[in-house]
């Protein structure tokens, strides 16, 4: 198993050939699901591809005992996903994809804030101009796509849906930083048949095609690089989960997004 300790800033361990998560002593216990190929049929290009039972794993509201403050006083919740290296017909892995609501009292939604711990990760960010509209109306009217190594952070800005997919011949596990006040919702999504472009393998090299369920067309892809945000504890040498629980204070642009767009851009470097 690859110690990961260091890296994620608590006692973990990470399994390659199971995906399994070993956390350490006395740590809290985690909610737990998982998420089945069954499941993640309507959003794949081949809804009939053959693969294992369940794709990835869910670890919600993980955390050291003294930590356990942080749900209540800061409203905020520290999750870990594991994902397999496996094609899913055509494309590769990938996550359901999905959007966040809007903040009670304002127009601006929840953002999100994930962190690679171990392989590698391209997050897919789409905005629509309605998140309930069906295929033949929406409009999409951006698609910004990132790659994210080991240590590195990514904000998913607010108004923005996203999937998270795994090129690699390797597994995946992230973390992410987010809310506790709202649910995600999947529904718009699936009935697109997933977000406006697939990524699939060409001869060995990464392919990218519209999705035609998107009766309106798609925008052309605009790549990203990530950054560093001290502002927003987004550093790569420290880690995401020991920078939050330090100073709390730093995420609070997960429940007040409006008061940090500056620098929730800033971690965004777009070509």
């Amino acid at each position: 198993m690859a110690d990961l300790t260091d890296l994620a800033g608590y006692p973990l361990k990470f399994d390659e050939g199971t995906c399994g998560v070993s956390f350490g002593r006395g740590m809290r216990r985690p909610e737990y699901s998982t998420r089945e190929l069954d499941a993640l049929r309507p959003v794949l290009m081949d809804p009939a591809a053959d693969g294992p039972d369940v794709i990835y794993w869910m670890y919600r509201n993980c955390g050291m005992p003294e930590d356990a403050a942080l749900g209540e006083a800061h409203g905020l919740r520290y999750d870990i996903s594991a994902f397999r290296s496996v094609m899913l017909g055509p494309e590769y892995m990938k996550t359901s994809g999905h959007y966040h609501p809007e903040i009670p009292g304002s127009h601006v939604a929840f953002p999100e804030v994930y962190e690679v711990l171990h392989g590698e990760a391209l997050y897919v960010m789409q905005k629509v101009d309605d998140y309930a509209a069906g295929p033949d109306t929406v409009v999409v009217e951006d698609i910004i796509v990132a790659r994210v190594r080991v240590g590195q952070k990514i904000v998913m800005p607010p108004g923005y849906g996203h999937v998270t997919i795994n090129t690699l011949d390797r597994p995946l596990l992230m973390s992410n930083w987010v809310s506790n006040r709202f649910s995600s919702f999947y529904g718009s999504t699936e009935e697109a048949r997933g977000f406006a472009w697939y990524l699939t393998d060409s001869s060995g090299a990464l392919n990218w095609g519209p999705n035609k369920s998107y009766a309106r067309g798609v925008p052309a892809i605009r790549h990203a690089e990530v950054r560093e945000v001290p502002e927003l504890g987004l550093v790569w040498d420290t880690p995401m989960y020991a920078a939050c629980a330090a100073e709390p204070a730093k995420f609070e642009f997960l429940n007040a997004p409006a008061k940090y767009e500056e620098q929730i851009w800033a971690n965004l470097e777009i070509e």
